[in-house]
This record gives structure tokens, C-alpha cells and sequence, in this order.
């Protein structure tokens, strides 16, 4: 059974290889920094990097590390709710070695790497894999409603029409909706796997995890407790951004951080860049336009928040020698 489990596990894993191609994002991270370096004034750009002031890159660093450590905390909340003992230590030792490895793989990767690892340690597959899952959903989740409130208070000077506004704003209120359902794929998978497919290794396995995701839905306090949690993240991710503008000479008030940079955040979580190169930067560049931000700052803004993402895995490196890439 757990061969074929495996097995299934693999193939699955060549799959998902080959549509989130290394190579690909390589390309693709390349040709959009390309594009940016056409459009930016480079050596403006590397003065505005130059100049920035280095109180404000560390106390964005505090914010970035505060932010991590909260992410653990969350996931060791959800982990022990689910009747899982597990130290604060080992899950933090998991958590920064997988954002280390997968800094140059596909974006949700870390993810992965964090479910394999924790049930190598013992907690059991199924388990695992859903205190990931749920961790994942309210991660997201927290990002769509400050996109909810972004749209409701809209991003100076972006002029969206008012229609345009509405059917963003649908569907992300859509997407929550989805998200939270997926606390009810024990049900939708009884229904949705045919059962030639239920009974097998890769069918059992899937439905396992999908009543562990579900035994969340009655832990109402725990959810609402880590969603918190996920704010305080946001919070602290764009705080980050501020600080790094701040500290570069941008002009720009903390509520328009708030008000704009969810879809940046969100465009990061997409498998289309290597460690925030590239697509998100540009985003980055297009969000900060209305507010009168010259393009070569906020490429200066964009390479930062790359630059002390990569930064924050540091100790994942440090945590990976000293075990030799063991994680369990």
C-alpha cells in the first residue's frame, strides 16, 4: 500500500514538474526583467538603491523576521488543534530550510517541502499535509479580504471604472467563498472520485486528507485565531514594504501600501518567477504609478523586497548545512 502510494506520490510530482517548468520561470523572470531594465533608468535606479538608509532596510528586516515568526506560530497553532505534539523549535527548523530550498523552485513548492519533512518526523502524512493545506487557504484568504477592502476603498488614481470594480471585487468575495469550501472536501470528494478510484491506494490516501482538512471546520476558534494570525502577517509584509519605501525617499502614506499592495503579495504566491523577480516587480512598478512614484524608485523598492525576501532564508541555508538537508 504505501508503495503504491508512493508511487502515485512520484508521478504526480513528474506532472507537476514538467507544468511548472524550472526553466521556464527562469525564462520567463528573465524576458520581464529584461523588459523592466528597458523602460527604468538603470543607473537611476542604482543611485536610489544606493542611497537608501540603512535604519529603515533593518527595522523593514525586524518586520520580515517578526512576520516568519509568526507564520510558524500559526502553523504549530493549527498543528497542536489538530492533536499533533510537535516542539516550536523543530517546526521553525522545518519551516526555514523548506523557504531556503525553495527559493529557486515553483511558487507553493515550500509547501510541499513542509508536508514531506513534518510526516518524516512523525506526524502522520494525512495530518501533515492538511496543517499545510488549511495553513495555505487562511494565508490566502487573509490577502483576498484586504483585496476585498482595497477595492472598496480604491487605489488612488487608478481610475477603475466602477463596473470593472464590481466584478473584481465579485470575485474575490467568490474566491473566499471556494477557499472556506475547501473545508468540505470530505463531502466533495466522496462525491466528485469515482469509486474505482476511492478504493485505491491514491483514492484512500485523498480521502484521509480530506477528512483531516475537514476536522478544521469544528475548531471555528482555532480558525478565527489563526486567520488573526495571517493579518498580523499581512500586516507586517506590508509594513516591510513601507519601511524599505521610507527608507528610500518615497513619498507615499502607509495606507496606500495597505489600500495596493495585497495584489502584489498575491502575484508573489503565483508559480510565475524565481524569488520575486521580474512579474512581481513590474507589479510592483505598475501599483506605485499612481501615486506619482518615478519608475526608477520603485525598481529600487522592488529589487529590495526581493533582496530581503532571499535574506529571510538565510537561516534555512545556515539549518540546511548543519543537518546536511535533513529535516525530520
Amino acid at each position: 500500500m504505501e508503495s503504491r502510494v508512493e508511487s502515485a506520490r512520484l508521478s504526480w510530482s513528474g506532472i507537476g514538474k514538467a507544468v511548472t517548468s524550472f526553466w521556464c520561470r527562469v525564462g520567463l523572470s528573465l524576458f520581464v526583467l529584461a523588459l523592466l531594465l528597458t523602460r527604468v533608468d538603470v543607473h537611476e535606479a542604482a543611485r536610489s538603491l544606493a542611497s537608501v538608509d540603512l535604519l529603515y532596510f533593518l527595522a523593514a528586516m525586524v518586520a520580515d523576521v517578526a512576520a516568519r515568526i509568526v507564520m510558524i506560530g500559526r502553523w504549530v497553532v493549527l498543528l497542536r488543534a489538530g492533536g499533533q505534539s510537535v516542539s516550536t523549535w523543530s517546526m521553525a527548523r522545518i519551516f526555514f530550510i523548506s523557504s531556503f530550498v525553495s527559493t529557486a523552485l515553483p511558487t507553493g513548492s515550500a509547501d510541499v517541502i513542509r508536508a514531506c519533512a513534518l510526516s518524516q518526523s512523525g506526524v502522520g502524512g494525512q495530518a501533515a499535509t492538511a496543517s499545510v493545506v488549511v495553513d495555505r487557504i487562511l494565508g490566502v484568504v487573509s490577502l483576498l479580504l484586504l483585496g476585498i477592502v482595497s477595492l472598496a476603498l480604491g487605489i488612488p488614481g487608478a481610475n477603475l471604472p466602477p463596473l470593472a470594480r464590481l466584478v473584481a471585487g465579485l470575485c474575490l468575495v467568490a474566491s473566499v467563498v471556494v477557499l472556506f469550501g475547501a473545508l468540505w472536501t470530505d463531502r466533495l470528494a466522496g462525491v466528485v472520485l469515482p469509486r474505482p478510484l476511492q478504493r485505491s491506494a491514491v483514492g484512500q490516501w485523498l480521502l484521509l486528507t480530506a477528512g483531516e482538512i475537514a476536522s478544521y471546520r469544528s475548531r471555528r476558534g482555532v480558525l478565527i485565531g489563526v486567520l488573526g494570525l495571517c493579518l498580523a502577517v499581512q500586516w507586517l509584509r506590508i509594513t516591510e514594504v513601507f519601511l524599505l519605501g521610507f527608507g528610500l525617499g518615497i513619498d507615499v502614506g502607509l495606507g496606500y501600501y495597505f489600500i495596493s499592495m495585497p495584489i502584489a503579495l498575491i502575484i508573489l504566491m503565483l508559480p510565475v518567477s524565481i524569488a520575486g523577480l521580474g512579474v512581481p516587480q513590474g507589479v510592483i512598478i505598475w501599483l506605485l504609478r499612481p501615486a506619482g512614484v518615478p519608475a526608477p524608485d520603485s525598481f529600487a523598492l522592488s529589487t529590495l523586497v526581493v533582496v530581503l525576501g532571499v535574506l529571510g532564508t538565510l537561516p534555512g541555508f545556515y539549518l540546511y548545512l548543519r543537518t546536511r538537508g535533513n529535516m525530520a
